[in-house]
């Protein structure tokens, strides 16, 4: 068994910690993973459930030491092959410790297309000391400027578990329904998605449209609130959908993803796939790895961001082309069963562990065997 510890800043309701757990679902069983994080959540207790030892060390308060002291014992006592961590904070706490003691590590950090200055400092330290970075976009390469010799493109995967959840299940004649789903953060531009709403609406037969709000977060509130008129009249919903987004997404017409470019450049969308998956025409704001799922023109539109106006006439345009919508929906399904799958995102993840241990040679044998 080859032992791998796996680190995180939480285990939070978000994309990393579903591809975090993807990756350890399927690893093939010469490997021992062990996860370790700075923080609680769901994906905690569906790691648990996959068997996966799961140590939680909450941190405090913002420079709480204790923790990390935790994380370096576990190393020190554990002896892992391969460290591949997926947190900007874990990553800089378990860089030098790895360097010391000659254990091969993996940096995960980059899941975003552009450098985040609340991390800058910090990750600049610790991409510097990694062995190697995956990032899950070329965007996200090129925003940190690692070099090629460094950095590997690994996609996020499709869960193949829950492909039953894409079938259709849309009746007939309902109305024309568009999705968008993410954190209700300034990250996440809902504010384009909800004016796109009006205006469609109030151009168009409103009991002609519906559109979907998923999402939780600290902006959720104030954007139900700002929409009263629009949920009232059933144009619009927030529906609670928990750690299960594709019982809503598969009975949508088109799936849409705006992101505010003050706040974020997207990486490898979770949201996107899941759109895809559903065989969904995807429209969705030019930001970081979003070129690299959606083929504009083929797959679905890739706008300005920010622009509600174009947003709301793609829409209409698919609305008024259901001939064009489905080739589009057809093609990104076929894409992401062709390209993005688990066992791409896990053969990937291996060929990088094994270029480190083939390159680590006796210091990793010992490593193996460690108890």
């Amino acid at each position: 068994m080859v032992k791998v510890l796996y680190l995180a800043d939480g285990l939070a309701n978000g994309g990393a910690e579903r591809q975090l757990a993807l990756l350890i679902k399927y690893l093939p069983a010469v490997w021992e993973p062990r996860v370790w994080s700075l923080g609680g959540g769901p994906f905690a207790q569906v790691l648990k459930n996959l068997g996966v030892q799961v140590d939680v060390h909450q941190r405090t308060w913002r420079y709480d030491m204790v923790p990390i002291l935790d994380l370096w014992r576990t190393v020190l006592r554990w002896r892992p092959a391969i460290v591949h961590s997926w947190g900007w904070v874990c990553s800089a706490a378990v860089g030098p410790l790895c360097r010391l003691l000659r254990i091969p590590w993996i940096d995960g950090s980059i899941r975003i297309g552009w450098v985040p200055r609340e991390h800058v400092l910090r990750a600049r330290f610790a991409l510097a000391l990694s062995d190697r970075v995956i990032a899950n976009s070329q965007a996200g390469l090129d925003a940190w400027r690692i070099p090629a010799s460094k950095g590997r493109v690994v996609y996020n995967g499709f869960e193949p578990d829950r492909l039953p959840l894409t079938k259709r299940r849309k009746p007939a004649g309902g109305p024309f329904t568009v999705v968008m789903v993410g954190r209700m953060s300034p990250a996440k531009d809902f504010d384009s998605f909800i004016r796109a709403a009006r205006l469609v609406t109030e151009r168009d037969n409103a009991s002609a449209w519906r559109f979907l709000a998923i999402g939780t977060g600290p902006q959720r509130a104030a954007l139900m609130e700002s929409v009263a008129d629009l949920v009232a009249k059933g144009l619009l919903a927030f529906p609670d959908a928990g750690l299960e987004v594709l019982q809503y997404v598969r009975n949508a017409d088109v799936g849409v993803l705006m992101t505010h470019p003050a706040y974020l450049q997207e990486g490898c969308s979770n949201a996107i796939l899941e759109y895809m998956a559903c065989g969904l025409p995807v429209v969705c704001s030019d930001s970081g790895g979003n070129r690299e799922l959606v083929i504009n023109g083929k797959t679905g539109f890739v706008i300005p961001p920010l622009d509600a106006e174009a947003l709301a006439e793609r829409l209409r345009y698919l609305r008024s082309r259901p001939d064009v919508a489905t080739e589009m929906g057809e093609a990104g399904r076929e894409r992401v069963f062709q390209e993005f799958t688990v066992q791409a995102m896990v053969q990937k993840t291996i060929a990088v562990y094994e270029e480190l241990l083939k390159r680590g040679g006796a210091q990793n044998n010992d490593a193996r065997t460690a108890s």
